[in-house]
């Protein structure tokens, strides 16, 4: 489960003890839960929208379910993923899939009546664009001069139960990692705009004084189908292949299922997180530290984030310059060294960012949910895409988000997208 579907999976377990919900799914689920799971579809989705007072929606669902602000549901737009830095990183100069991402982007904020994103400096940045469009506006401020009752910080959260390890899965069951061996797992994909190259080079120059370190990549093939394996899946694939280290000192595996990630985490030594210097990291949640604090893993990560301050500040681990092997091979050996002066999670940090205590804001919405009359004086973009333009930017986006598809498809859309 990747990072949205577990985010809303938890959001489902927590609301349902307060409301009667429905969760959609883009595939067939077959996890057991306390609350009702459909596929999602037009039929059902208005269905549900009839009987219903709130609707959270993320990502692309307002643009592929446009019909959804004719409702009376107030809209919750879930901001946690500030995807149009993500897909500069992935379309790179591609002015027209830019647009496509912005005019997602902006369908959101102009007909969301609440908003919700995982910290302060993503609150800032969103309250920056809201008041672009005069959504912070003198309606607005006068039913809250804070404007939290337009837009909350809703964590990523964690499971408040501690892990507990039911089976082994790394140590002297994966070929070439020994029972003895210390082990660094990069929880989660490899995204184009995290930095596992850095990483295999620092393994490489571990290697040459240390054989009993190894370094485990969780998941590498997503388990959507529909979505192209990144390109820095490949990149970090010939690099450790190039310096010898795969299924050596270097070990993937190709997904990890959720109700078992604990296994791997509980069985391994340190959480590794390393990203690159640039805006989607400035502005990024990297969730996976959430796990590495519930398992109880010292971190190392690279700086120029909100978790990696978080890190810094609560002396869970080390924090690293970008794309410095050297750093990182020195930090992981600080690490092993230097282990018993990490604090290592603790009930009372685990119960802080539990699901249960990151949501509160969302609740407290959904108790009383409004929708939003200050929207009516949004202002609208020019040069947006719209029409057949529209689908055909959804259709592309959706296809290639999940990784970068050959140049010959970029082209393909692109030249669509030129053409409407």
């Amino acid at each position: 489960m990747a990072g949205p579907g577990i985010r809303y999976w938890n959001f489902a377990k927590v609301l349902s003890q307060y409301f009667e919900v429905v969760l959609f799914t883009p595939n067939h689920c077959e996890l057991e839960a306390d609350f009702v799971i459909k596929n999602i579809n037009k039929s059902q989705l208005i269905e549900e929208l009839n009987n219903s007072t709130c609707i959270i929606v993320q990502g692309m669902t307002l643009w592929n379910h446009s019909y959804i602000r004719n409702y009376n549901a107030s809209i919750i737009v879930d901001l946690y993923d500030p995807f149009i830095f993500e897909n500069i990183e992935i379309f790179n100069d591609d002015i027209q899939a830019h647009r496509a991402s912005l005019s997602i982007l902006m369908d959101q904020l102009y007909f969301g009546d609440y908003f919700i994103c995982a910290s302060e400096k993503q609150k800032d940045f969103w309250l920056g664009m809201l008041a672009a469009i005069n959504r912070i506006n003198p309606i607005e401020y006068k039913l809250d001069k804070t404007f939290n009752h337009l837009i909350g910080v809703v964590p990523f959260g964690m499971e408040s139960i501690k892990p507990n390890k039911n089976r082994l899965v790394l140590k002297g069951i994966v070929p070439g990692i020994e029972k003895n061996d210390k082990v660094i797992i990069w929880g989660g994909g490899i995204w184009d705009w995290l930095d596992p190259l850095t990483a295999i080079r620092g393994m490489d120059i571990l290697s040459k004084r240390r054989v009993d370190i190894k370094l485990f990549f969780m998941g590498i093939n997503p388990p959507n189908s529909n979505l192209i394996i990144m390109e820095n899946v490949k990149k970090t694939l010939d690099l450790s292949d190039s310096l010898g280290l795969t299924n050596n000192i270097v070990f993937f595996n190709k997904w990890t299922e959720y109700n078992d990630r604990h296994n791997y985490l509980l069985e391994s030594d340190i959480g590794l997180n390393l990203h690159y210097n640039h805006i989607e990291t400035r502005f990024s949640y990297r969730t996976r530290m959430l796990d590495y604090i519930w398992c109880g893993l010292p971190i190392i990560t690279t700086k120029g984030d909100v978790l990696s301050e978080f890190v810094h500040s609560n002396n869970l681990g080390r924090v690293i310059s970008p794309e410095d092997p050297y750093e990182f091979a020195t930090a992981v050996e600080e690490v092993f060294s230097q282990n018993d002066i990490f604090i290592k999670g603790g009930s009372e940090l685990v119960n802080r960012m539990s699901w249960e205590n990151s949501i509160l804001p969302l609740i407290d919405y959904c108790e009383h949910p409004r929708k939003s009359i200050g929207k009516s004086r949004t202002y609208k973009l020019n040069n947006l895409l719209k029409g057949r333009t529209h689908h055909l930017a959804i259709k592309a986006i959706s296809y290639i988000k999940g990784g970068r598809s050959n140049e010959l498809m970029r082209k393909l859309y692109a030249r669509l997208l030129n053409k409407s």
